[in-house]
C-alpha cells in the first residue's frame, strides 16, 4: 500500500513538472511574467479605462444622447415603417460583405512552403518508437514520432502546408455582417413576452457566459492551437473593448432601459446611478441584490453604442471559427452569437443598433489581426515552419508539450 502511494506521489510530482515546464516553454520564470503581462496588456488597459473613467470631471464630458441610437434603431432595422432607410442599411452590408471578402481574396489563396528535402528523407521523421511518459523529453528529434499513429493528414500538411488552420471557415467574417440584420430582427420579435424561464437563460448568457466564453476560448487557444494564437486572441480583444470604452466616454448613448424608466424627454447627467433593467427579475428570483447593486455603481451608465457583450461574443466565435476543425463546435459558437444578442435585447440593456456596431467593431480588430504581417496568418506560417525543422518549443502547442510522446499529444496537434 505504501509502495502505491508512494508511486503515485511520484506520478503527480512527475507531471507537475512537465506542466511547468512545458508552460515555461523555455522561459524561466520572470521571463514568464513578464510575457503573461505584455500579452494580455490590451485587456489591463480596457479593464483600466473601465474602472477609472469615474474620475473624469463630469463638466468635461460630452452631452448624452437620448433620442438618437432609438431612432437610429428603428431606421436601420424596421423595414415595414422605413423601408427606404432599411433597404439602404442592408444595402451598405451587403457592400461591406463584398468589399471583406475582396480584400480577403489574397489571404484566401494558399500558399505553399517548400519542404526541406532533408526533412523528407530524415530517418527519424516518420519512423521512430514512442517512448514511455516522462522519458527522454529533452530529445529534440521525437516531436515527429507521432506521426505514425495518425491517418496522414499530418504528413500531407506538413508537404504543402498553408497559412491558414485546417478546416478554416475564411468566409465567417463577410457573411456575418449582412446576415445579422435578419437575426437581429428575428431575436428582436422574441424579446416578448417576459417569463421566468427566459429571465433564468437571459441572466446566464449575459452574465455567466459573458465571463466564461472569453476564458474557456482564452485556455482552448492555449492548450490546441499555435504558440501567439493567444496572444493574438488577447490583442484582438483588448483593441476592440479599448475603442468601445472610449466610444462611450465620448459619445455616450442611454440604452433601452433608460427611455422605459425616464422617458424620452428627461435629460440625463452623469449623476445618474446606473440601473441593471431586466437583471432586477434575477436578483428577485435569488433572493438577492448583487446586480442590483453592480449596476447602480458602474463607473459608465451610458455606455450603450458600442454593445461589448456583442462585440466579445463575436471575436471569441470568429477565433473558433478560424481555428476549430470542428463543425458542431463552431456552430455552437454562433448560436451563443445569436443567443447573445436576443439576451442583451430580452434584458433592455441594448438597441440592435449597439449590437450590430459592437459586431462591426469586432469585425474590424479581427480583420487587423488577418491582415497584420505578424498577425494570425504569420503565426500559422511560423508554427509549420517550425514543424518543418523539428523544433518542437516554437511548433507545439501547450497541450502536445504537457502530454508529449503519449497518445494524447497527438489529440492538442491541430494537424493531427
Amino acid at each position: 500500500m505504501k509502495n502505491h502511494v508512494l508511486g503515485a506521489l511520484v506520478i503527480i510530482v512527475q507531471l507537475w513538472r512537465r506542466v511547468v515546464l512545458s508552460v515555461l516553454n523555455g522561459r524561466n520564470i520572470f521571463q514568464f511574467i513578464l510575457n503573461f503581462f505584455i500579452s494580455f496588456s490590451p485587456v489591463l488597459i480596457w479593464l483600466s479605462i473601465f474602472k477609472n473613467a469615474g474620475l473624469i470631471p463630469n463638466w468635461t464630458r460630452p452631452p448624452i444622447h437620448v433620442k438618437l441610437a432609438m431612432t437610429l434603431d428603428r431606421y436601420i432595422f424596421d423595414i415595414f415603417l422605413y423601408p427606404i432607410y432599411g433597404i439602404t442599411s442592408l444595402s451598405f452590408l451587403v457592400a461591406l460583405c463584398g468589399a471583406l471578402i475582396k480584400y480577403q481574396e489574397l489571404e484566401l489563396q494558399v500558399t505553399t512552403i517548400p519542404m526541406d528535402a532533408t526533412l523528407l528523407n530524415s530517418p527519424h521523421s516518420l519512423d521512430a518508437d514512442v517512448t514511455p511518459f516522462f522519458e527522454r523529453d529533452s530529445n529534440p528529434e521525437l516531436f515527429v514520432e507521432h506521426y505514425n499513429n495518425n491517418n496522414g493528414r499530418v504528413s500531407k500538411s506538413l508537404e504543402t502546408p498553408k497559412t491558414k488552420p485546417l478546416n478554416c471557415w475564411c468566409l465567417a467574417t463577410p457573411i456575418l455582417v449582412p446576415t445579422s440584420w435578419f437575426i437581429l430582427n428575428l431575436v428582436y420579435w422574441f424579446r416578448d413576452p417576459i417569463r421566468t424561464p427566459k429571465d433564468l437563460l437571459a441572466w446566464f448568457l449575459y452574465v455567466v457566459c459573458h465571463l466564461v466564453a472569453p476564458i474557456f476560448t482564452a485556455i482552448w487557444l492555449y492548450l490546441f492551437q499555435p504558440p501567439g494564437a493567444l496572444r493574438l486572441f488577447s490583442l484582438g480583444l483588448g483593441i476592440q473593448n479599448i475603442a468601445g470604452v472610449v466610444t462611450h466616454l465620448i459619445f455616450p448613448n442611454v440604452p433601452p432601459w433608460y427611455i422605459y424608466f425616464y422617458g424620452e424627454e428627461t435629460i440625463p447627467d452623469y449623476d445618474m446611478p446606473g440601473f441593471a433593467a431586466g437583471l432586477i427579475r434575477i436578483d428577485m428570483i435569488m433572493g438577492t441584490h448583487i446586480h442590483t447593486a453592480g449596476f447602480h455603481i458602474s463607473p459608465i451608465v451610458f455606455g450603450a453604442l458600442p454593445s461589448l457583450h456583442s462585440a466579445m461574443a463575436v471575436m471569441v466565435f470568429l477565433f473558433v471559427s478560424y481555428y476549430s476543425r470542428n463543425m458542431g463546435v463552431k456552430i455552437a459558437y454562433l448560436l451563443y452569437v445569436v443567443l447573445q444578442w436576443w439576451a442583451t435585447i430580452y434584458l433592455d440593456h441594448h438597441w440592435r443598433l449597439d449590437l450590430i456596431v459592437g459586431m462591426l467593431y469586432s469585425i474590424a480588430s479581427f480583420s487587423f489581426l488577418l491582415f497584420w504581417s505578424r498577425g494570425l496568418s504569420f503565426v500559422e506560417r511560423n508554427f509549420i515552419l517550425a514543424r518543418k525543422r523539428c523544433d518542437f518549443k516554437n511548433g507545439s502547442t501547450a497541450g502536445m508539450r504537457i502530454f508529449r510522446n503519449t497518445k494524447l499529444q497527438t489529440v492538442f496537434d491541430p494537424y493531427s
